[in-house]
């Protein structure tokens, strides 16, 4: 009787070849770390995902904060004071003199590529003239400012009329001219200047008398006995020169009569 014997042989190295590469690789990424880098997939219909703005929404977009807020406020400051100095005492002097001129002003924009000067002139009928004399310097100015290295670079500028203070001097103009007669106001006014002055005029006499004492009268008793005894001491003084006189006089005879 033939037996026959099966046998099964079960092979093991795939698997075991597997798990160590999992193993090495993982051991690996927790020492040297992981090279690639996850891809992320952001929705374009899903508003969670990532903006980019454009470059003229982020230079127009007022985003400076506080410290930019005061850069800007100490730079409208030094232009303010710095153009003023040029302007009296630079080249632009001779140009600008006898036009009555003055800077109210000067704002610098939030994004620094601008800076506009706001002036106004005391004599309204040039400011014509002014404006087309000022238009032309803002280079120069520009390049004078640029040498005092006030900033990295120095924005461009501009030269604005005031239109508060301009229309405030052609206010004062027209009332000047302007001719309303004889004031009411002001007759009632002299009026009660006078009134006032009489009143001043007819103002009671100050009291001496305080906590029941009369100072008046304690000054007026020791000014007399002051006065007493400085006649006193005056009439001592002439008594004593007499004596004085009359005993060098003495002398002199019983001298004269010895001889």
């Amino acid at each position: 009787m033939i037996r026959i014997v099966s046998s099964r042989f079960f092979s093991a190295s795939s698997t075991l070849c597997s798990s160590s590469t999992k193993a090495a690789k993982v051991l690996n990424k927790l020492m040297n770390g992981s090279k690639s880098k996850k891809k992320r997939y952001y929705d374009e219909t899903n508003d969670r995902g990532p903006k980019l703005m454009p470059t003229k929404s982020i230079a127009s977009s007022n985003r400076q904060g506080k410290e930019s807020n005061r850069r800007i406020a100490v730079l409208n400051k030094l232009f303010m004071k710095n153009i003023t100095d040029l302007m009296a005492t630079g080249s632009f002097a001779s140009d600008l003199y006898g036009y009555g001129i003055q800077i109210s002003r000067v704002r610098v924009a939030p994004d620094f590529r601008e800076a506009s000067i706001y002036w106004f002139s005391t004599n309204l009928n040039k400011d014509v003239r002014i404006d087309g004399i000022l238009k032309p310097l803002s280079s120069r100015m520009r390049h004078e400012l640029s040498q005092l290295r006030l900033m990295g670079e120095v924005p461009q500028l501009t030269f604005v009329q005031d239109k508060r203070y301009y229309v405030e001097g052609l206010l004062n103009s027209l009332l000047k001219q302007a001719d309303y007669g004889v004031d009411e106001a002001d007759e009632c006014e002299q009026d009660d200047l006078k009134g006032s002055e009489d009143q001043r005029l007819c103002e009671p006499e100050m009291k001496h008398d305080i906590l029941g004492l009369d100072h008046a009268q304690i000054m007026n008793r020791i000014r007399q006995s002051v006065d007493k005894t400085n006649k006193a001491w005056k009439i001592h003084q002439e008594s004593q020169k007499k004596r004085d006189e009359a005993a060098a006089a003495l002398e002199k005879t019983t001298i004269d009569s010895n001889t």
